[in-house]
């Protein structure tokens, strides 16, 4: 993968594959193994050691994969649109939706190779961008709608300037006036203090924290969203006993922590 973030990726599939292969899995991503090349497995290998981030990227799935449910009992047709797809496997793994993955070509090209939309149990549609150079507004303006749809941008906006994420979510408000976004947050305060080392583990290939203000979700309201809800991460982490540290703690003494990466809901405001 020749762009950093693409390439961080596999360290996302990575740590869904090793909890598929668990002995008490929470994603049981089974698909995750196929995306694993050998350029993948020697690029996650640099990140086996790092247990709390790993066992907290398999939580954040989770929660967003709870989310996704809960919208397609309710709606098995609904729309979701996958931006920054990375290796996602859930148009396999859920039931219903109608599914867009939209990512830059090497990651399309790799999965169309080993895990073909045909194979998909819902309608799947894959769309290549270059995030650098193509408009977000063009790429996705044949699938634009004024119907209720879900929007999943995960482990996407941090690595995003400020003017980048206004001008993204910008555009997604005019193309889908509708929808709700469902993304994950991490205020400059938790990078700092919790998120370091593995921040700068990645940020070693060249993929770099940029959208971190001490308050992300007040920054997201004030570009025209309600936030609906906000889980944290490390909370459900200790909760699910992915991460050995009592719930108690985080709760009561560790707010930074608590409150620092949550999986956010937002809607128009």
């Amino acid at each position: 993968m020749a762009n950093p973030v693409s390439k961080t990726a596999y360290y996302c599939t990575g740590v869904r594959m090793l909890d598929a292969e668990s002995a008490h899995p929470l994603v049981g991503d089974t698909w995750a193994a196929r995306f694993m090349d050998d350029e993948g497995r020697a690029f996650f290998d640099e990140f086996r050691g790092f247990t709390i981030p790993n066992a907290s990227n398999v939580v954040r799935h989770h929660l967003i994969d709870e989310l996704l449910r809960s919208r397609l009992a309710d709606d098995p047709r609904r729309r979701i649109v996958l931006l920054g797809a990375g290796f996602d496997a859930r148009a396999f793994r859920l039931n219903g939706g109608e599914w867009f993955e939209v990512d830059e070509a090497p990651i399309i090209e790799r999965k169309n190779a080993v895990a073909p939309a045909s194979q998909a149990a819902n309608p799947l549609t894959r769309i290549a961008i270059d995030f650098a150079h193509e408009s977000v507004a063009d790429t996705l303006a044949s699938v634009a709608t004024d119907a209720p749809m879900t929007i999943v941008m995960e482990g996407v906006l941090y690595y995003l300037e400020p003017s980048a994420v206004d001008h993204t979510l910008g555009t997604l408000q005019q193309l889908f006036p509708r929808h709700e976004l469902v993304c994950d947050l991490q205020s400059d305060t938790f990078v700092r203090r919790w998120g370091r080392p593995i921040i700068s583990k990645i940020g070693e290939y060249g993929a770099q924290w940029r959208f971190h203000p001490a308050d992300p979700a007040q920054h997201i309201t004030g570009l025209g969203y309600r936030l609906e809800s906000a889980t944290s991460v490390a909370l459900r982490a200790a909760e699910l006993q992915r991460i050995a540290m009592p719930p108690w703690v985080i709760r009561s003494v560790l707010p930074s922590l608590r409150d620092g990466y949550q999986v956010c809901t937002f809607r128009g405001a």
